[in-house]
């Protein structure tokens, strides 16, 4: 039954069939083949996966960011970045760097992020004499940022597959996300005084002041929603409705730039997307039930037991793997695959919940720029106008630096566990 469950899934896989179909499809295999089950556990526990209160923070989340995007934020953010460290070595891709944490923090997706400041700062940085591979590598790897820096989606579905608190998993990914930013900034100072690349004039406190306060309402978000957390004023999941309304305020009334005849388009690209998710969720917990009844964690821990009892072994080897996942796999489904197998064994290890979500996501959005395959590589691809092998090539060294913060994060436990306890404690 097991090893018939596993062909059915590699198969449509290897059939190129979505990911949602491919887990459900060998669920509803295993489920005839067993002869005393009923298909009525397939529509179950399809519907009992997606029928959980955090999970409306997904569509409320992206149409949030979707509001900010429209209401024309990027540009006053860029304008921001540029005048506060356009006259440093390096300005214009610190400057992106900058722009890309406070964006992470507002779209939590880094697709979207790559493509609204990606369409912005390449062309920026190309004109300012940077070699356009180095601004594409740089924009599209700072994007990652977006799944760790709160508020993330990755999170959000991480969070309700292996039932561990949200706001605990958001809280944990901002050291990560800012030691991420903090060695492309490093990286990006170096490259541009090897290669002697032009700095922006000073400029001067009132015009700082004065952009500040043209990006203050996008500053202010991740701190609403943050605050409101931790505050305990609201959960994660009212915060994504909080987000939605202060981003449509803030669009329409400050901005200006959003208008309400373009509201259907975004609603119908929020809900697009969202139905892309939901299926995914939905359709892994009938996957997930085989997986829970095959015991296919345990044995999977007996086989790694013959080689090391570890916890530290059992993450490198995750690392390893989830690494060569994200490369076919983009983040939500290969997060509805892994998380119920990974889950249960981290914990009979005794690894903390929280450290291995921040592990797992940060592995899988790495996915998303690995050579020489990758959702954002493509998106920056396009937008940059460069071939993706010249992309490839020149991404190599800002990926394995990526890496680098990765196995720290991994390794070094306290940085993704230090904020969530001081901050919420037990709770």
């Amino acid at each position: 039954m097991l090893t018939m469950f596993l062909l059915v899934f590699a198969g449509l896989m290897a059939l190129g069939i979505p990911v949602a179909i491919a887990l459900g499809g060998s669920a509803m295999a295993y489920i005839l083949a067993d002869g005393g089950l009923s298909l009525t556990l397939l529509v179950q526990t399809t519907f009992a996966g997606m029928a959980s209160f955090p999970l409306l923070a997904v569509p409320l989340f992206m149409l949030a960011g979707n509001l900010m995007n429209e209401g024309g934020i990027t540009g006053d953010l860029v304008r921001f970045a540029r005048l506060s460290m356009g006259h440093i070595s390096g300005g214009l891709g610190l400057a992106t760097i900058l722009a890309t944490a406070i964006f992470a923090a507002i779209s939590g997706s880094a697709v979207a992020t790559a493509v609204a400041l990606g369409a912005v700062m390449i062309p920026a940085m190309r004109g300012a004499g940077y070699d356009e591979d180095v601004a594409a590598s740089v924009t599209a790897t700072a994007s990652c940022m977006g799944p760790i820096i709160p508020p993330s989606i990755p999170f959000i579905i991480y969070g309700v597959i292996a039932n561990v608190s949200i706001s605990a998993l958001f809280l944990a990914g901002v050291v990560p996300g800012l030691m991420l930013g903090a060695v492309l900034m490093g990286y990006m100072v170096l490259v541009a005084r090897r290669r002697n690349y032009p700095r922006e004039a000073k400029a001067g406190g009132r015009e700082v002041l004065s952009g500040a306060v043209r990006a203050l309402p996008a500053l202010l978000m991740p701190v609403v929603i943050m605050g409101g957390i931790l505050g305990g004023i609201f959960t994660p999941t009212e915060a994504a409705g909080i987000a939605v309304v202060y981003a449509f305020l803030v669009g329409t009334f400050f901005y200006r730039r959003l208008k309400l005849a373009r509201l259907p388009s975004l609603l119908l690209a929020s809900g697009v997307e969202t139905a892309v998710v939901m299926l995914l969720l939905g359709l892994s917990e009938p996957f997930a039930w085989v997986v829970a009844v095959e015991q296919i964690p345990l044995r999977i821990m007996e086989a790694m037991a013959q080689v090391s009892t570890s916890p530290w072994i059992f993450l490198l080897l995750v690392n390893l793997a989830l690494l060569l996942i994200g490369i076919p796999l983009e983040t939500a489904p290969a997060l509805t695959i892994v998380t119920p197998v990974l889950a249960p064994m981290a914990l009979k290890m005794g690894i903390d919940p929280i450290h291995l979500g921040v592990v797992v996501c940060f592995n899988l959005v790495l996915g998303l720029i690995t050579p020489p395959v990758g959702a954002v590589l493509f998106s920056i691809c396009g937008i940059a106008g460069i071939s993706l092998e010249r992309l490839s090539r020149g991404i190599w060294v800002p990926f394995l630096l990526a890496v680098g913060v990765l196995l720290v994060v991994t390794f070094v436990p306290q940085l993704s566990t230090w904020l969530p306890s001081l901050l919420l404690g037990g709770k």
